[in-house]
C-alpha cells in the first residue's frame, strides 16, 4: 500500500465487515473487524476487543464478561455469530438493571444485561435478545428514554423500535417489538425513514430533531416520532461522519474533504472548510474551535464562527479516520498507522505519542479525566512479555493502561 494524494473517488466496498476504500487504484483497508468506540458505565469499560465480540472490563483492568460468548442469543445461526461492531453500544435501565443495546454488521440488534453474568452467581448462558433488521448496522445507535425509542441505522434505513420491548425480549424471546412511528409505504414495521444510500454515522437527537447523515450526500433533520423530513442539506458528496451539534450548528463531513457547518434550525449552510483529504471522524469542539483530522494525516483547527482555519499540524502518521477528543487542553487523536498522539491545543505541539503496533480506527472517548481507546488487536509491549490490550490513556502524559484476560 502506498500513500495517495489524488482525491478521485473510485468506489466503496464494505462486505462481511471488510471496508476497502478504493482511491487512485490503491486499496486502503481500514478496520476489517469493526471499529466501535468504547463506553464506560458504572465503572465498567464496554469495548469491542476483537471482531464480533464485546468485553466488559472493570476498574482493575480485569475482563469480567464477554458477549455473545457467555450468552444465549437463541437458535438463529446468523444471530449467534457477530461479524463486526462499528457503532458504540448504548445503555439503558429497565426493571432496575442496565441493558446494553448494540448493532452488528450481520444485520441484528441485540440487548443483554451485563449483571446476568457475575462471578460466582452466574446462571449458565443467560438469555439475550436479538432483532433482525433489513441491512447491515454500520452506524451507531441512539437511545431516547423519554420516547422509549431506540434509533438504529441499518443499510439506508433508520429504524425506531420500542427500547423497552427489546429489553423485555431478553426474558421472553418471542415478545413483540413495537415501532415508535408509522413506517413509510412499503417498508417493514419499525422503519422510520429511508435515505438514498447507506448510513454509516450515528443518528443524533437535538432540538427536537433526529439528525442523520448519509452516503447520498445529505444531512437529514427528521421528526423523531414520525420520520417526516423537517429539512435536508445536500453536500453533493457522501457524508460519513456522525452529525456533531455545536450550539446552533451541525457539523458533518465525508468524501468531499469538506467540513460543513449547517444551521440546526433550518438546514442552511453557514460555512464550509476544505481540508486536504477525506474527513471521516466527528469534530471535537471546544469553545469557538472545531478540531478534525483528515486522510492525509493532518489535524485542522477551524473557527466555528467563520470556518477559517486557525492552525494545522501534519502528524505524518497516515490517515486520521477516528474521531478525536479534547481532554484538559490536550487533543488526543489516533491514526490508521498505529499511532496515538496528544497535542497541546494552546501551543499546537505534540506533547506525547505512542506507536501501539496496531491500528486505532475506533473513535476515542473522553470519560472522567481519561481517554478510552479501542485498538484493533492485542499487542506485545516493547521488551517482550505477554500480549496486552490497551484500554485507556492519560491525556496529560500519555501513560497507557491495559487489561488482563482479553487476549
Amino acid at each position: 500500500m502506498f500513500h495517495v494524494k489524488q482525491r478521485r473517488y473510485l468506489g466503496l466496498l464494505l462486505l462481511v465487515g471488510l471496508l476497502g476504500i478504493l482511491a487512485s487504484g490503491c486499496v486502503r483497508q481500514i478496520g476489517s473487524r469493526g471499529w466501535a468506540g468504547p463506553v464506560r458505565e458504572n465503572g465498567v469499560i464496554i469495548v469491542s476487543t476483537h471482531g464480533g465480540r464485546i468485553d466488559g472490563i472493570d476498574n482493575e483492568g480485569q475482563q469480567i464478561w464477554r458477549f455473545p460468548d457467555l450468552w444465549n442469543v437463541g437458535s438463529d445461526k446468523v444471530a449467534k455469530k457477530l461479524k463486526g461492531i462499528y457503532g458504540r453500544p448504548v445503555i439503558g435501565s429497565y426493571d432496575g438493571a442496565d441493558v446494553v443495546f448494540v448493532g452488528d454488521y450481520n444485520g441484528f440488534v441485540y440487548a443483554f444485561r451485563p449483571s446476568d453474568y457475575e462471578a460466582g452467581v452466574t446462571v449458565n448462558s443467560p438469555p439475550a435478545a436479538s432483532f433482525k433488521l433489513d441491512g447491515s448496522v454500520i452506524g451507531g445507535l441512539a437511545l431516547d428514554t423519554a420516547r422509549d425509542a431506540l434509533y438504529i441505522t441499518s443499510g439506508n434505513r433508520v429504524y425506531a423500535l420500542r427500547a423497552s420491548d427489546l429489553a423485555a425480549r431478553i426474558d421472553s424471546r418471542d415478545a413483540p417489538v413495537g415501532a415508535v412511528g408509522p413506517a413509510p409505504a412499503g417498508e417493514a414495521n419499525g422503519v422510520l425513514f429511508k435515505a438514498g444510500e447507506d448510513i454509516w454515522g450515528t443518528p443524533v437527537l437535538a432540538d427536537g430533531k433526529l439528525l442523520v447523515s448519509s452516503l447520498d450526500g445529505r444531512l437529514y433533520a427528521l421528526n423523531p416520532d414520525t420520520g417526516a423530513k423537517i429539512w435536508e442539506f445536500d453536500a453533493k458528496q457522501g457524508l460519513v461522519s456522525s452529525p456533531k451539534v455545536a450550539g446552533d450548528l451541525v457539523l458533518v463531513s465525508g468524501f468531499g474533504s469538506t467540513l460543513y457547518a449547517v444551521n440546526l434550525a433550518d438546514g442552511s449552510e453557514k460555512w464550509s472548510f476544505k481540508a486536504s483529504h477525506w474527513i471521516w471522524g466527528d469534530a471535537a469542539v471546544d469553545g469557538d474551535t472545531a478540531y478534525i483530522g483528515d486522510f492525509d494525516g493532518i489535524v485542522h483547527a477551524v473557527e466555528l464562527s467563520s470556518g477559517a482555519e486557525a492552525w494545522s499540524l501534519d502528524l505524518g502518521h497516515d490517515a486520521l479516520r477516528a474521531s478525536p477528543v479534547l481532554a484538559n487542553g490536550t487533543l488526543v487523536i489516533s491514526s490508521d498507522a498505529d499511532w496515538l498522539v496528544g497535542i497541546d491545543t494552546a501551543t499546537h505541539a505534540v506533547v506525547w505519542e505512542h506507536d501501539l503496533g496496531t491500528k486505532l480506527n475506533a473513535d476515542l472517548t473522553y470519560d472522567d479525566g481519561e481517554v478510552l481507546i479501542a485498538p484493533r488487536d492485542c499487542v506485545t509491549p516493547e521488551g517482550g512479555g505477554e500480549k496486552v490490550y490497551y484500554t485507556k490513556v492519560n491525556p496529560l502524559n500519555g501513560d497507557l493502561t491495559f487489561a488482563s484476560g482479553v487476549c
